[in-house]
């Protein structure tokens, strides 16, 4: 029996983790939308994921489930509802301040605004399903816009 080289051994590897185990079908999609918001000359900063819940289905087959993200001193609860084929996203920010929130599906580019109001509460609705994240765009100039991490509708 012969010894196999570094590379046939790589190789072989490398075939049974693509079978068994192979990367998810959005991951490149995902990955481009988020290197595109990066290249951008935004200041982006990410906000962490504190929490995520599941709530039972509704009468109708429609789902809600609520998120809580975490960027510095703000804070953001989402509560997404999906029913057929959209969703709606309702969410609050504490502190509550004047910021557009940008729903950003994949590469599109935002095609559902809201504006935070005094209450620190939004609404997006007629949302697709799949990948979305949110851009929060503070109206103090001299606060930089951050963004949720992609998650999935």
């Amino acid at each position: 029996m012969s010894e196999l080289s570094r590379d046939a051994l790589l190789a072989i590897v490398r075939d049974v983790w693509e079978k068994h185990d192979p990367p998810p079908e959005h991951l490149v999609h995902s990955m481009q939308a988020v290197a595109a918001m990066a290249a951008s000359d935004l200041d982006v900063e990410l906000m962490e994921l504190v929490e995520r819940s599941t709530e039972l289905a509704g009468v109708r087959g429609s789902t809600a489930y609520t998120l809580r993200f975490v960027h510095g001193d703000t804070d953001l609860l989402l509560r997404v509802a999906v029913d057929g084929p959209r969703s709606r996203v309702d969410g609050w920010i504490v502190p509550p301040e004047p910021m557009t929130v940008r729903a950003i599906a994949g590469t599109e580019p935002a095609s559902h605004d809201a504006v935070v109001s005094d209450s620190g509460r939004f609404e997006l609705t007629d949302l697709p399903l799949g990948m979305l994240r949110l851009r929060i765009e503070p109206h103090d100039t001299s606060r930089p816009a951050f963004a949720t991490p992609t998650f999935e509708i």
